[in-house]
């Protein structure tokens, strides 16, 4: 930040001098909404030549307006408006504006200060004795009493007036003079005894005054929608902030202000005094680089060299690391060229950076990802050990990452394990200095149908109506829905937006809230590194639980600072590897994730693909990806690339073409000859951006930088653009010597397929990551399920699915046992049977507690095992071991083994044996236990067991309640739920059985509807149903018959019935097809 705005107006030069001084925005998300583009256009169009942004405690904005002011040719004015907290936990505010970078530098400084117990906005506050005994912390900062809210109008409204003076005298000295009373006329009450007090208090101290108008919306009419956003924010009636705020809140015209301070015109006068002091210039568009410090003599560029050297060697030349394709010549020239542009580009300290902190991570034994995004095709990062993809063995290309004809900045995103990534990012903190790391925000806006929700709420609409319109709402995972466009495509909505005024009331309000910033979060992974103190460029806050400040930038706002932002990723996968890696049974040894990446021609890892056996297989485990390799029968990673770069709403279609090209059905047909080299990979069909790159080159006599430009034009569909770049490389054919209509043709095509195209350096470096998971599978498959499972230990329908997966391939999954008291699931090997074992049910995963119980089992554990309930009870702290606890542990069968009689004999004496667990009369309740399961089941109902057991584990575990039924129910419904999903058209009418999980209700358009959610011991689906077409009451983990209409969407994934007829059962093991009523109904 520097002195002076020479990319805006320096001061007015209207006919009526007036500046807003005071302005709420969206960024105010508890009463403010005010779009920055929208206070823009209309302060420029009131010919306005600034505008002040004084956000509630924050500067989220600032940034964006500044940025649309400059665009505009209204000058900035950056501030914010403090909350104060006085001697005796009073609160009131002042307005502060910064006149000049080292302003703005205090000024953030002190929000920080405010943050620092904070978890919102309002809940910031700046102590008073803190900004008292700061006396060089308001130096830049022009500070506005606060008017009625201020620590002097409340002296005022009070008739405290000598506390009000003393007040002025202390703003004065901390300000050093930068100080004036604060003028409002907005409508609220005492506003006339406080102005009139203010003056005399002006003249009295020989203060200026200033008069301001509290911006919260910019036209009248949207005083009911401020009110709303009011009501959402606070979760009551907008109706109750109508006492906070009046209609007069909106922006005003310079006209207007000046008619409401025509007795006072040095109020009005001085809001440009104070905007020509104003004079900060962001510094937009420089770079911000992160020095990475060297040993002199060598500077960064040298030190990258001399690493990249001894990397190759490492790496390529001495063979020690997978191996490469081409020559060392060939690898060599390509390093030279990546390391000329990354010099000229001034990046070469960035990459030292990340090359440290994933050495650093590697060498402690963190997981590492092998590669994400375009980063993958630089073999510099290669070399360096950043990434574990060899960029020329897989045919990528380092523009696609960095274009030296358009600079940007990079972007290597680095993949973590979950339970390191913490630790990486406390050595950054540590090696760049804690002041100059940090995390970004991010915002969350209001989406269609949660607008209509949040609005509905606010306005006092009832649930019902507001519940049946935002279900209207189309869902598209991906796409940008809104209430606009939903009324156009949606009939029902259409109607009834025409026909229902209460129902037009609420849509018109909810698409005026949709986008509004609602709320604040923490990137997932961003982290940016700055030369200097963050504090320089903006306030810091401290999320709840997090180790890393965060500071008050996005994304967009970092760049547009020239702070460069580093991706530290979590990923699950990793853990579950880096977990697997540890307890590999067979070896004798825990063993390095790297050491299970596994040969890259594994037939029993291609088996396992091309049968399609992917359940926990990282990107391939989607029915529909599924689906998909095994129409591909995949035995090369290329194939795993193609097919992950295929596999997306678009280019679906061509999955079924590349795998008839790839088996010979079909002709592998190209527009050009010339292409087949750069499409022969993927049988003639354009799959990747990297594709279109080379043609362009090839074809077009591009430079790199300039094909990937082509890139992305066409990937954005810019129709001026494209109109160019089509001329280009027409004449650049032409100077290779290929004819005109050749070259159109071939532009053309790719012009129809660019769109579609994926970025190939991330499809490669994800599908050697699926490759790598598969191979586990594959060759460890109980070590690997035990660690999936143990990454979800409270995700029961994960677990659920991961022990079907584990049914299927024969792993045996123990129940919880008390006396194998592990938090997680536990693989445990059969000696002389390599790769075959059983998994121990871990006791995270069942609802007894957390990790203090299960940590509790095992301490008193380790003496000696328990023998029985009752030892059990008698040796555990019972503090952290409770009842319920206990009881939890009985209904998993964690004391299965041990005497003392069935699960429901244990629940039956256990508050009795709790009670006398130290009296050695106690044991005269042991009961003697059957050892196998079936004598279980027969000791206890089934339906019983089968229930405390979903209780407990969130599951049916040893015996699903469909299993009573299963042979009568394949007579009517031949399918189960998991083979319709495969294998079901959709909207096809069919029968399916299965046992009921849930009912509920819902409202829709079409009336009042049943929902249940039904599941066999295969998979589980949604059905609906009108509520008269239900035979009577459906009992919870009964069976039921339902015929209906089907839809499953395109990958697979959702399934839903809708009923044509729903049979409902009492108790009985048999189905009949006895139809009552025109339902099946089972005895």
């Amino acid at each position: 930040m520097t002195d002076g705005c020479s990319t805006a107006p320096l001061g007015c030069s209207c006919g009526v001098d007036f500046v807003h001084l005071r302005m709420h925005s969206e960024y105010s998300m508890h009463d403010g909404m005010v779009r920055v583009e929208d206070a823009v256009n209309a302060a420029r169009a009131d010919m306005q030549c600034s505008l002040a942004l004084t956000d509630l405690n924050n500067v989220f904005g600032a940034v964006k307006f500044y940025k649309a002011a400059v665009r505009s040719g209204v000058k900035p004015i950056v501030g914010c408006h403090l909350l104060l907290r006085g001697a005796f936990g009073d609160t009131s505010s002042v307005l502060a504006l910064a006149r000049s970078g080292g302003g703005y530098r205090n000024m953030c400084r002190i929000l920080t200060a405010a943050w620092s117990d904070a978890a919102t906005c309002v809940e910031a506050r700046v102590d008073m004795r803190w900004l008292a005994g700061s006396p060089r912390i308001l130096k830049g900062i022009v500070v506005l009493s606060g008017a009625l809210d201020g620590p002097i109008g409340r002296h005022i409204i009070e008739g405290n007036y000598s506390a009000a003076r003393r007040s002025v005298d202390d703003w004065l000295t901390m300000t050093q003079g930068s100080f004036y009373l604060e003028l409002q006329r907005s409508g609220h009450s005492g506003t006339e005894t406080y102005v009139h007090r203010a003056l005399e208090l002006s003249m009295y101290s020989m203060v200026p005054v200033v008069a301001t108008h509290p911006i919260q919306f910019i036209a009248p009419s949207d005083y009911p929608l401020h009110c709303v956003r009011c009501g959402m924010a606070a979760g009551t009636l907008g109706s109750r902030a109508t006492g906070m705020f009046t209609r007069e809140q909106h922006f005003k015209s310079r006209e207007s202000m000046s008619r409401i301070f025509r007795d006072i015109p040095s109020a009005i006068s001085n809001t440009c005094a104070i905007a020509r002091m104003c004079n900060l210039d962001m510094d937009i568009g420089r770079l911000r680089r992160p020095v990475f410090a060297v040993c002199s003599p060598c500077n960064e560029a040298s030190a990258l060299a001399c690493t990249l050297g001894s990397g190759l060697r490492s790496r390529i030349m001495d063979g020690r690391m997978p191996r490469f394709t081409g020559t060392r010549r060939e690898y060599a020239a390509r390093i030279r060229e990546e390391y000329r542009i990354v010099a000229g580009m001034g990046f070469c300290g960035y990459f030292l950076i990340v090359s440290d902190f994933v050495g650093w991570a590697r060498a402690r034994g963190i997981p590492v990802g092998s590669g994400r995004g375009s980063g993958a095709g630089s073999l510099m990062a290669y070399v360096l050990g950043i990434t574990d993809i060899d960029p020329i063995q897989h045919g990528l290309l380092f523009e696609r990452f960095l274009n030296p004809e358009r600079v940007t900045m990079p972007d290597l995103d680095i993949d973590f394990c979950q339970e390191g990534r913490d630790r990486v990012v406390q050595y950054v903190r540590r090696r760049y200095s804690n002041g100059s790391v940090a995390q970004i925000t991010t915002f969350g806006t209001m989406a269609a149908r949660a607008s209509v929700r949040e609005a509905a709420r606010a306005m006092g609409v009832s649930y019902t109506l507001a519940d049946s319109i935002a279900r209207l709402v189309p869902i598209r995972p991906g796409a940008r829905v809104t209430i606009p466009n939903s009324l156009k495509e949606v009939r029902m909505l259409r109607s009834r937006y025409a026909s229902e005024g209460d129902v037009r009331l609420l849509i018109d309000t909810a698409s005026r809230m949709e986008g509004l910033v609602r709320n604040m979060a923490v990137h997932a992974g961003g982290i940016i590194i700055s030369p200097a103190d963050i504090q320089d460029l903006c306030p810091l806050y401290q999320q709840a639980g997090s180790i890393v400040p965060v500071s008050q930038l996005d994304k967009d706002d970092a760049e547009s600072l020239g702070l460069v932002k580093f991706d530290f990723l979590g990923l699950t996968t990793l853990t579950i590897l880096s977990c697997a890696a540890r307890c590999v049974v067979g070896t004798g040894r825990a063993v390095s994730q790297h050491s299970l990446c596994g040969p890259p021609c594994d037939s029993a890892t291609f088996g396992l693909l091309q049968a399609a056996d992917t359940v926990a297989v990282f990107q391939l485990e989607g029915i529909g990806m599924q689906e998909a390799l095994r129409i591909t029968v995949p035995d090369r990673l290329g194939d795993i690339i193609a097919l992950i770069s295929l596999y997306r709403p678009g280019p679906m279609r061509l999955v079924r073409s590349y795998c008839r090209r790839k088996h010979g059905v079909e002709a592998a047909f190209v527009v050009d000859e010339r292409l087949l080299p750069i499409l022969g990979e993927t049988y003639g069909v354009m799959v990747y951006q990297e594709q279109v790159m080379r043609i362009a080159q090839a074809m077009g006599g591009y430079t790199p930088g300039e094909a990937d430009l082509l890139r992305r034009v066409m990937s954005r569909k810019q129709p001026r653009d494209m109109a160019a770049h089509r001329i280009s490389f027409v004449n650049g054919a032409s100077r290779l010597g290929i004819g005109g209509s050749s070259a159109v043709a071939v532009f053309e095509h790719i012009k129809k397929f660019a769109s579609y195209g994926f970025n190939k350096s991330h499809a490669a470096a994800y599908a050697t990551m699926s490759y790598q998971t598969a191979w586990v599978k594959a060759r460890h498959p109980v070590d690997f399920m035990a660690a999936n499972m143990s990454g979800s230990l409270r995700d029961y329908d994960r677990l659920r699915l991961l022990r079907l997966d584990c049914a299927r391939r024969g792993v045996p999954l123990r129940a919880p046992d008390v006396n194998r008291p592990s938090y997680r699931f536990t693989p445990i090997s059969c000696y002389g049977s390599e790769g075959h074992g059983y998994i121990v049910y871990g006791l995270g995963a069942v609802k007894c507690g957390g990790e203090a119980v299960v940590r509790d089992i095992a301490r008193c554990r380790e003496d000696r095992p328990f023998r029985s309930l009752y030892d059990f009870l008698a040796r555990i702290n019972s503090r952290i071991v409770k009842r319920s606890a206990v009881e939890c542990l009985i209904k998993a069968g964690a004391f299965d083994c041990k005497p003392g009689g069935a699960r429901a004999t244990m629940l039956a004496v256990l508050p009795a044996a709790m009670r006398d667990r130290h009296e050695p009369t106690a044991l005269l309740w042991r009961i003697q236990q059957p050892t196998s399961a079936a004598c279980l089941i027969a000791a206890s109902a089934w339906r019983f067991a089968v229930q405390h057991e979903s209780e407990a584990l969130g599951y049916y575990f040893s015996i699903h309640p469909f299993s009573r039924c299963r042979g009568a129910a394949r007579s009517i419904a031949a399918m189960g739920i998991d083979a319709i999903r495969r294998r079901a058209r959709p909207h096809a009418t069919l029968t399916l059985c299965g046992v009921a999980l849930s009912m509920g209700a819902r409202s829709g358009p079409e009336g009042h509807s049943a929902m249940a959610a039904i599941e066999d011991d295969s998979d589980c689906c949604t059905v609906y149903c009108a509520t008269g077409s239900v035979a009577g009451p459906v009992l919870i983990r009964s069976p039921l018959v339902v015929t209906g209409r089907v839809y499953v969407s395109k990958d697979r994934e959702r399934l839903s019935v809708t009923t044509l007829r729903l049979g409902v059962t009492c108790t009985g093991a048999m189905l009949d097809r006895t139809p009552v009523q025109g339902i099946y109904r089972i005895p």
